[in-house]
């Protein structure tokens, strides 16, 4: 093997190794933005003495959303060149939709900690469903 080979190969893992490090750094910052701004928004509401008509039951189902569909589509990339992946994922959506206006039009308020119990649960629910029906794939 050649000097410039070899050159060449130690080369390329330091390359992949600083993109990793920058999509860290990326992922590090937004998740930097997000805490300050609901930081920021909650002094905010404590200070002005909140909304009654805030909708922050619907904000907490849409980052629940969020972060259940956003690591299920990440966790997944090998399929996302597979229509049945997106089918079942879009059926999924649809229940977990459905489900989920169901229920907060009948409550009044929810508790933060629910959205954390629930967007674990229903992770796990939608992993085990897709692991289930695209085993084969």
């Amino acid at each position: 093997m050649s000097l410039t080979r070899r050159a060449t190969r130690n080369q390329m893992p330091r390359q992949a190794r600083s993109g990793r490090i920058k999509d860290w750094l990326l992922y590090v910052a937004i998740a930097v933005l997000i805490v300050v701004s609901v930081w920021m928004f909650a002094l905010h509401q404590a200070r002005t003495g909140g909304s009654p008509n805030l909708p922050l039951k619907w904000l907490g189902f849409a980052g629940m959303t969020a972060i259940v569909f956003g690591y299920a589509i990440r966790a997944c990339r090998r399929l996302w060149g597979k229509q049945r992946f997106w089918l079942f994922l879009g059926l999924f959506f649809a229940v977990h939709s459905g489900l989920g206006v169901f229920v907060l039009l009948r409550l009044p308020t929810v508790p933060l900690v629910l959205y954390a119990v629930l967007t674990a649960i229903e992770y796990a629910v939608l992993a085990a469903y897709l692991g289930y029906f695209l085993d084969s794939d």
